[in-house]
């Protein structure tokens, strides 16, 4: 193909059509993730106007605030003990740029189906689930006791709680029987799936959401109240009596709060969270408003421990990170960040969006993440930096049309 040919090709064509391939593929693949993002980069590239992106993307408050975000990553370079590593760190926000190429580039039509390609994704890895949870095969790292079959169970139980509380959505506002029926059957099996996993995280993040969805989808506060409480008692109720993970969570995590406060125990799940608190107000105290660094914040994390808290050790082995995104932010670039970081959500809910369904999705999803925000780091795990671009591109992508002349 000559070089004139090659600049006829419609991108934004293919951009569209890629779009809905990411989609499918983000729940089920982290090198799918990777090389369409890659592809999408370079047809966003080929596609041009690049005037016209500018200034759309420079006038749009939420792109604004992610950028100034990782302006702030970029300069903690200049206080870090660990330029190299903080720099492959703020690296992996490349996958965030799929966001700016869906608000740029996605066409009208192909919204709801780059929506129905994530669900459909959603779909697969159900199947692949349940047919590890019921030893009809084996699959990856999954197990019948944690059935998460692509990524780590707290990223995938927020997934589920995402794709629950949409369909439930549609649920609520669909009036055609049959297409009502569909989505009962999906959310009842997706519901399912969320409380066999050991996610804790997406199993409380959706009932939070759920309450969220009730209140914006009906007027009458009262009836919102008593059919999410209604669906709440229902389902943990079942989940509970029929899911031995769920029930043994519930257990162990009342246990891991009961003996950090009578044995100031903080080896496991959530005493090493009750842990992360008050060691990183240490960090925080010392370092208020630009923090210690990107990688500077979990070595001197470890150090405080060795120092100050040796009933703490235990923790060395498995604190990567500070197991809640909000002390990771404070404690890596400040009050600053973490000013700014809550101005990303702040923006994508005061965003404009008129469609039902869209504007739903931006409150379930904010809702989702800042309660997910508080017990686990997810905003730089790959699978979930991906699920961001995908729904804060549609979000976006859908203001725009909303918006053209």
């Amino acid at each position: 193909m000559g070089i004139a040919k090659i600049k006829e090709l419609d991108y934004t064509k293919y951009i569209n059509i890629l779009a809905v391939a990411y989609a499918l593929v983000l729940p089920l693949s982290r090198a799918g993730i990777s090389l369409l993002t890659a592809f999408l980069i370079a047809l966003w590239f080929f596609e041009g106007n690049f005037k016209t992106k500018i200034i759309s993307v420079l006038s749009n408050n939420v792109i604004k605030i992610i950028l100034l975000f990782l302006l702030l990553n970029l300069l903690s370079l200049l206080w870090t003990d660990y330029f190299l590593e903080s720099l492959n760190y703020i690296k992996k926000y490349w996958f965030f740029s799929p966001l700016v190429i869906f608000y740029t580039s996605l066409n009208k039509e192909f919204i709801p189906r780059v929506l129905s390609a994530f669900i459909l994704g959603m779909f697969i890895s159900e199947i692949i689930s349940y047919g590890v949870f019921f030893d009809i095969w084996s699959f990856m790292h999954a197990t019948s006791e944690n059935p998460s079959p692509f990524m780590h169970h707290i990223e995938y139980s927020v997934f589920l709680a995402l794709t629950g509380l949409i369909l439930l959505g549609r649920i609520f506002n669909t009036d055609e029987m049959k297409y009502k029926l569909m989505y009962i059957l999906f959310f009842v099996t997706v519901s399912g799936n969320l409380f066999l996993t050991a996610g804790r995280t997406g199993q409380f993040a959706f009932i939070i959401g759920l309450f969220v969805l009730a209140s914006i989808s009906f007027k009458s506060k009262f009836k919102a109240f008593i059919i999410s409480m209604g669906l709440t008692v229902v389902i943990i109720g079942i989940a509970f009596n029929i899911s031995e993970t769920f029930q043994e969570r519930l257990i162990i995590g009342k246990n891991n709060l009961v003996n950090v406060v009578q044995k100031a125990d903080y080896c496991t799940s959530w005493g090493g969270r009750v842990g992360s608190w008050i060691v990183s107000k240490e960090i925080i105290k010392e370092n208020p408003l630009l923090g210690v660094g990107l990688i500077d914040n979990m070595k001197a994390f470890h150090s405080i421990i060795d120092t100050k808290y040796p009933e703490m050790k235990c923790m060395h082995q498995s604190f990567m990170h500070t197991h809640n995104q909000f002390l990771e932010v404070l404690t890596q670039i400040g009050m600053a960040g973490l000013l700014i970081f809550i101005s990303i959500f702040y923006m994508l809910i005061k965003l404009p969006i008129t469609k039902g369904e869209y504007r739903n999705i931006k409150f379930i999803y904010v809702s989702v993440l800042i309660f997910a925000f508080i017990p686990e780091v997810i905003f730089h795990r790959q699978f979930s930096m991906a699920l961001f671009a995908l729904i804060v591109g549609l979000l976006l992508a859908q203001y725009r049309i909303e918006n053209e002349v």
